[in-house]
C-alpha cells in the first residue's frame, strides 16, 4: 500500500465531501483553495443538496462522481464519516483525508468511531490521513486541500506535522518572509498515515530537498527510524518533537532506568536514523532554509564579514558553542581585503568594515573570503544605517553567494528597514536571519548534516562466543518460578557471561558457615554483597564489603551485614582487578525498543548523569561514539598521570550488552554497575549485574545468534 501515498500529492481528481456554498464554512475554503490555487485536474464538490460552488457542479454522492477521481477530502460531522468513507471505498478510491475532528481527541465515543474508520479503510485497502487534520499541499503541482488562507511560494522544504495549527502558523510565516515549501502534510490523529509515511511521501519528490518534521507522538518508533534511515543520506531530516519532559508512569529500579527516559530514547533513535534534532520551531525553520538552499561545507571554518562588531562577536561565540571555528585567513586574503575595504577596517576574522562601508564591498570582500582555502562558510552581517541602503547590500550578498560553491548566510539586524530585504534574500536562495545566533546555528546545522551524511553505516558488530540457548534456559527458569521481575545477582551474572562479558566467580550464602565454605571454594580476596528483599542499591545501606582476605573476615562481615535476619543472605564474589568504574545498561523503551546506556559508573551515577544512549544492537563505531561523548571515556584514556584503561574492552562490553538486549526483548532493564575497566589490554569485568524481565522469554530459535543488519 506504500505506492498509494502518492495519491495524496498527485491525484487525478479530488472530491470534497461536505463541500458548502457558504463562504464562512471551512469546506468552502477547501474548494476555493483547490480551484483558485491552480490545481490542474478535476474538482468535485459533493453535497446531497447539489447545486454549484464557484462554478463547479456539486454532486449529491461520491458514488455519482465521474472519473477521474483518486482522492477524497471529507469534511462532514464525525458520526457521518464512516458511511462516507465506506462509499469512497465502494467508488474505488484508495486515498482519503478526513479533516473532521471529534474522534479520539474527543473521548471514548470518538475513539470508538475512529476505530471504525480504520476498519473501513483497511477493508478497502485505503490509505487515510487524519482525522482531525488540515490536509495537504503541493506547491509545485499545485494542490491545496486545506482551508488555510493560501499556500507558500514553491520551494524545497517538505513539512510533515501532527499539528494543523503548527502547519497554519508555519505557512503564514513562510508567506510573510518569502520562504518556499514543496509539500506540506498535516497528519492529525495518525490513524493510518503516520510520521514514517510522511517521510516516505517526501522521499522521492524531486522538489523536496529537506524534510522538516514536527511530531507529538511516534507510536511505532522503530518504523520511524527505518523510514528516516532510508532517506537521510539523500535528504536531510530536521526533527522537532513535543512531549520529551516526562518519562511516563513506568516504575524503574535500576540506574539505567533512572537515567533513561523519553528524551534519551528519542535522541538515540534520531542518532540511528540520521536525523538533526532541534528544540524550537524557529530553529527548525532556520536550519531547514539553509539545508534547502545551500551547498554543504567541507569543514567547520567560518568567515564573518560585517559592518558591526557587536553582532559579529555574538556570532563568534555561538559558532564556538556549536563546534564551528573562526577561519584563519591567509596573508594573501588579508592583502586583498586591505585594498577593497575602508581605511581602518579590522581585517582579522571577523572582517569588520566599520559603520559605513559601500554596499559593493559585501560582494567584493565576500568573494575574496570565499576564495580563501581556509574558509568553508561565510556569514555576512549588516546593521542598517543612514549611509548604505539595505537593498544594495542585499544585492551584493546575493551576487557573491551565486558565484560561490560554499555556503553563504546573511544576518540583517533590524526591523522596519529590512522587511522587504528579508523576502528578497529568501526568494534569491540566501538564508537570512535577524539574530547572529540564529545565523550561527544554521551554519552549524549545515556542518552537522555534512558529518551525518559522511559517516559510515556498518551493521551491528558480530558478537563472538554468545550463547543464546544458555541465556534462554536461565531466563525461562526465572520466568517459570517467579514471572516478571529481577533475576538474582548470580543468575544475572550468568546471563552476562553467556554473552562473553567477563564476570567474577560468585555464589550465595545464607549462613556464616555457608559463607566460610564458599570462600574456600572461590579463593581470596573476596567481595561480599547483601541480597535482601527491597534493597536495590546495596552500598546505601552498608551492604558491600570489599577485600575480604580470610575466613574470619568473611564470618565477621556476614554477621555485621546480615545479623539475625532470616530472609537476608549474601553473595560472595571474586575481587576484580583495580580499574576505572563505568556503567553499561539497557532500558526497554515502549516506542523504540532496547536503549543501551554507557557512562561513568559507581554510586553517584544518578547525580553525575554522565551517560550516552544508542539503540540496540550496536556497531563498534556506535559504542566508540558513546564512550567519546562521556566523561568516562576521557577519564579512561588516562588523566593527570594515570595509566589509560582498556577502551577496547569497554567498547566490546557495550556491543555485547546491546546484542543481548536485542536478542532478548523480554529484558526490560539491565545494569552493569560498576563495569571495572582494567588497564590497557586487560579487559573489563562486570562485577555487579542486575537484569529484570517483563515478558516471557522466547525460544532461542526465534532470537538472532548473530548480529542482524539494520
Amino acid at each position: 500500500m506504500a505506492g498509494l501515498l502518492d495519491l495524496f500529492f498527485d491525484p487525478h481528481g479530488v472530491a470534497v465531501i461536505g463541500a458548502s456554498a457558504d463562504p464562512s464554512k471551512l469546506s468552502y475554503g477547501v474548494v476555493r483553495n483547490l480551484r483558485n490555487g491552480g490545481y490542474p485536474r478535476p474538482i468535485y464538490p459533493v453535497n446531497p443538496r447539489g447545486g454549484e460552488i464557484l462554478g463547479l457542479r456539486v454532486y449529491q454522492s461520491i458514488l455519482g462522481v465521474p472519473d477521474p477521481v483518486e482522492l477524497a477530502v471529507i469534511m462532514i460531522p464525525a458520526p457521518l464519516v464512516p458511511e462516507a468513507l465506506t462509499q469512497c471505498g465502494k467508488r474505488g478510491l484508495h486515498a482519503a483525508i478526513v479533516i473532521t475532528g471529534g474522534f479520539r481527541e474527543a473521548g471514548p465515543e470518538g475513539a470508538e468511531l475512529e476505530l471504525r474508520l480504520k476498519q473501513i479503510a483497511e477493508s478497502y485497502e485505503m490509505r487515510l490521513i487524519g482525522p482531525n487534520c488540515v490536509g495537504v499541499m503541493d506547491t509545485h503541482l499545485p494542490l491545496d486541500t486545506t482551508f488555510i488562507t493560501a499556500m507558500p511560494s514553491p520551494g524545497g522544504i517538505g513539512f510533515v506535522s501532527h499539528s494543523g495549527a503548527i502547519c497554519g502558523g508555519t505557512i503564514d510565516w513562510a508567506r510573510a518572509t518569502g520562504v518556499g515549501f514543496s509539500r506540506i502534510a498535516s497528519l492529525g490523529n495518525q490513524l493510518d498515515v503516520d510520521i514514517a509515511d510522511g517521510i516516505a511521501m517526501m522521499q522521492d519528490d524531486p522538489h523536496t530537498r529537506v524534510i522538516s518534521v514536527y511530531a507529538e507522538g511516534l507510536p511505532d518508533g522503530r518504523r520511524f527510524v527505518e523510514a528516516a534511515a532510508r532517506v537521510y543520506r539523500r535528504k536531510p531530516i530536521v526533527m522537532l518533537k513535543a512531549g520529551l519532559t516526562t518519562s511516563g508512569t513506568r516504575a524503574v529500579a535500576s540506574h539505567t532506568g533512572a537515567l533513561a527516559g523519553n528524551k534519551q530514547a528519542y535522541l538515540a533513535a534520531c542518532h540511528r536514523a540520521g536525523v538533526l534534532v532541534v528544540h524550537s520551531l524557529q530553529e527548525q525553520n532556520d536550519i531547514a532554509i539553509a539545508l534547502a538552499t545551500q551547498p554543504l561545507p567541507v569543514g567547520n571554518r567560518v568567515a564573518i564579514l560585517t559592518n558591526a562588531g557587536g553582532p559579529a562577536a555574538l556570532a563568534a561565540d555561538e559558532l564556538d558553542r556549536h563546534g564551528l571555528a573562526m577561519a584563519d585567513l591567509t596573508s594573501g586574503t588579508l592583502d586583498q581585503l586591505a585594498t577593497m575595504t575602508p581605511k581602518g577596517a579590522q581585517l582579522a576574522n571577523p572582517v569588520d568594515m566599520l559603520g559605513g562601508p559601500a554596499a559593493s564591498m559585501f560582494e567584493s570582500a565576500g568573494e575574496v573570503l570565499l576564495q580563501d582555502p581556509g574558509v568553508d562558510m561565510l556569514m555576512a552581517i549588516f546593521v542598517p544605517q543612514a549611509i548604505t541602503p539595505v537593498p544594495d547590500v542585499v544585492a551584493s550578498v546575493v551576487a557573491a553567494a551565486r558565484r560561490s560553491t560554499k555556503p553563504v548566510v546573511c544576518c540583517l539586524v533590524g526591523g522596519e528597514s529590512i522587511t522587504e530585504s528579508i523576502i528578497t534574500l529568501n526568494q534569491a536562495g540566501v538564508p537570512v536571519y535577524q539574530d547572529p545566533n540564529r545565523a550561527s546555528r544554521a551554519l552549524a546545522g549545515l556542518h552537522e548534516y555534512a558529518q551525518i551524511r559522511a559517516r559510515e553505516e556498518p551493521g551491528p558488530s558480530p558478537v563472538d562466543g554468545a550463547n543464546p540457548r544458555a541465556v534462554y534456559e536461565i531466563l525461562r527458569r526465572r520466568w517459570n518460578e517467579f514471572g516478571a521481575g529481577f533475576l538474582d545477582p548470580v543468575a544475572s551474572g550468568d546471563v552476562a557471561a553467556a554473552y562473553g562479558i567477563r564476570t567474577p566467580g560468585s555464589g550465595f550464602a545464607a549462613t556464616a558457615d555457608e559463607a566460610a565454605a564458599l570462600a574456600l571454594t572461590l579463593g581470596y580476596p573476596l567481595a561480599m554483597k547483601l541480597v535482601a528483599p527491597g534493597v536495590i542499591h546495596k552500598a546505601d545501606v552498608g551492604g558491600v564489603r570489599l577485600g575480604l582476605d580470610s575466613v574470619s573476615a568473611v564470618r565477621s562481615a556476614y554477621t555485621q551485614m546480615v545479623g539475625d535476619r532470616s530472609d537476608w543472605r549474601v553473595m560472595l564474589q571474586e575481587m576484580a582487578p583495580r580499574g576505572y568504574e563505568a556503567i553499561v545498561g539497557v532500558q526497554s523503551d515502549p516506542q523504540f525498543g532496547p536503549i543501551v546506556m554507557a557512562g561513568l559508573g559507581g554510586t553517584l551515577v544518578e547525580v553525575l548523569r554522565d551517560a550516552a544512549f544508542r539503540l540496540a544492537p550496536l556497531s563498534s563505531d556506535d559504542a566508540r561514539g558513546m564512550v567519546a561523548e562521556t566523561a568516562a571515556g576521557r577519564i579512561i584514556k588516562g588523566v593527570r598521570g594515570n595509566a589509560p584503561g582498556d577502551l577496547t574492552g569497554l567498547i566490546d562490553a557495550i556491543v555485547r550488552v546491546g546484542q543481548l538486549a536485542h536478542d532478548f526483548p523480554c529484558i526490560s532493564e539491565l545494569d552493569i554497575n560498576p563495569l571495572i575497566v582494567g588497564e590497557a589490554g586487560s579487559g573489563a569485568w562486570a562485577v555487579d549485574v542486575r537484569i529484570a524481565l517483563d515478558t516471557e522469554p522466547r525460544e532461542p530459535a526465534d532470537v538472532s545468534e548473530a548480529a542482524q543488519p539494520r
